[in-house]
Order: C-alpha cells, then structure tokens, then sequence
C-alpha cells in the first residue's frame, strides 16, 4: 500500500521540534557516510521548470526525491518515498509546508553548532511564507529575546510583526537593514531578493548570519565584499553550492570568500570540522532534509487512523 498525504495531511503532522530533530540526525548520518545526497537538476521548458533532487538514507532503509514544478502560476511541491529493501513505493506527499519546515530547521540545526548560545535578538530579513518557520526553528534552539523584522514592504512588516505577537514572540519592525542589525546577534535573511541588501558595513556585532533566500547564481542577499566579515563560511551540500547558491558565487568570483575555506554542514553537526570567530550559513535547500523529513511523517502517519493510505496506481 502506498500512502498518499494531502498537504493539509502534511501540515497536520508536521512539529518543528521533531523536524529540528530529523533533519540534525539527517547531516550527522551524511557525515557518517549513513546517507547520500544528490543535487538538484532543472528541466526547462517555454512555461515552466522542473525540478527534481533526491537521496538514499540508509539509516531508514529509505529513500526518495522531491519534485517541483515552477511556472507563473507559482510552484508546486511533491515528494516520493521509496524502501530501499524492495524498492515499494512508501508514500506520495505534499511537500510545500514540508520544505517551508525542513528549511526553517537546518537554518535551525546550523544556528545550534555555529552559534551556541542560550539566547539572541534575531534581525529577520523577509517576510514571505517561509518567514514564519524560520522564527520557529530557530526557537527551538535558542531563545529569542527580540525579533527585529525588515521587508521593504512596511504593511507587510507591520502584518508579520502582528503575527508574531500573537504567537508570544517579542517583535518589532524595523525601517532599514541597518535599524534591524544593530544589537543583534543573530540574522536570517529569507528574501526573494535579486540584488544585496546587506553590506559588510552593517555586518556590525552579528556572530551568526544563515542566508536561505535563493539559489539562483545571479542573485544575492549579501554583498561579496560582506563574505570578508566571516571566519566560517558553511553550506548545506558543496557540490550545489558551487553550481547555485549565488551568494558564494559572487563572492568567490571578486576574490572575498575562497571554495576551498568553505565547511559542509554534515561535518560540523559530526564535528569534524570546527567553526571559528563569525559565521555564515548558506542553505539552498538539499533533498536529505525532505527524505528524512518524509521518513518520519510517513511513520507518524502510519501510526495514526485517520490515514489508512492508497493502493498504487
């Protein structure tokens, strides 16, 4: 039987501290040579783009690949999970607040080993769907004193502020990148963004900066000189990174950040490798955090009545 999982199903089973858990457990395992990750690949067509990354997790005895579709109309997102044992198609499930989660969580994971710090006030750059899980995650980690918010849309500040203080979280707007970065020591940039907002200039006392806004060799959220400002320069998947992740590329090619000082997240959640002075994280997005993730949801789901699952077709 294969199970199939709405998005409204997905989002039902998803809890940030379990997929903090998951996808921390997923680096460790790549790092112990327990899993492999593959990077993306795009089809391009007149309308639309399709992507497609996947993984192989022997630790579950899973595997599996996400799907995207990307057009005017927006995107949408599926994964497929497979067995390894006898290759069974385990589950087909909705993967838009599946990777909304995944991503606010290895922002997450990386805060926890390259920040290591009890508490912070959090400059948050975007406001955009996966805004809202980046704040999650990153609490899950370490205690948010203060979220200072920047859009360059104040009524969308002001709406994302509103949200988070129902939600309990201490939150203000702020008018300029420079207004949100000063005191904080942490900063999540989340942007839809072509060009960079922050410069080495505003850089200030932040320790902890994870980018998560793009992977597009054209754009940036950072400016290549700003990558002069870090010690520690981390990525989820090297490989893409070099192909993608436009912020590095741009650095590296004006001569402010070099390939080879760059450190992957699954050896430093292995501890292999060691961070120094301030860091950086730049996350793209790689198909182990959604494997796993789907992993874990498939079991949760098995466990629960209400999904009794579909036969293949």
């Amino acid at each position: 039987m294969t199970l199939f999982l709405s998005e409204g199903d997905v989002e039902a089973l998803l809890d940030m501290k379990e997929v903090v858990e998951v996808v921390e457990e997923a680096f460790r395992k790549e790092g112990t040579g327990e899993a492999a990750n593959s990077q993306r690949t795009r089809s391009r067509g007149t309308a639309s783009v399709l992507n497609v990354m996947h993984a192989n997790l022997p630790y579950l005895g899973r595997s599996g690949l996400k799907a995207y579709a990307y057009s005017k109309a927006g995107a949408k997102f599926i994964v497929a999970l497979f067995d390894s044992a006898d290759s069974t198609p385990l589950a087909i499930m909705g993967a838009d607040a599946l990777g909304r989660y995944r991503t606010g969580a290895a922002s997450a994971v990386a805060t926890k080993h390259l920040y290591r710090k009890p508490s912070a006030t959090l400059a948050l750059f975007g406001t955009g769907k996966q805004a809202m899980t980046q704040v999650m995650a990153l609490g899950e980690v370490t205690s948010l004193e203060e979220v200072r918010v920047w859009s360059p849309n104040q009524r969308n500040r002001a709406d994302f502020v509103a949200r988070l203080a129902k939600g309990g979280v201490r939150a203000r707007e702020c008018g300029t990148v420079r207004e949100a970065l000063e005191g904080a020591q942490i900063a999540t940039a989340i942007t839809s963004a072509k060009d960079p907002f922050i410069t080495q200039d505003l850089v200030g006392d932040v320790s902890h900066v994870n980018l998560c806004g793009g992977n597009v060799p054209a754009h940036s959220e950072v400016a290549p000189g700003a990558f002069r400002a870090f010690q520690t320069v981390v990525v989820d998947d090297i490989p893409q990174a070099k192909d993608e992740y436009g912020d590095l590329i741009l650095a590296a090619d004006a001569g402010s950040f070099s390939w080879d000082s760059a450190l992957e997240l699954c050896d430093v959640v292995t501890g292999r490798a060691a961070a120094k002075g301030r860091t950086l994280f730049k996350s793209g997005g790689v198909a182990l955090e959604d494997v796993a993730l789907a992993s874990a949801l498939y079991d949760k789901a098995r466990s629960d009545p209400r999904y009794p699952g579909f036969s293949f077709c």
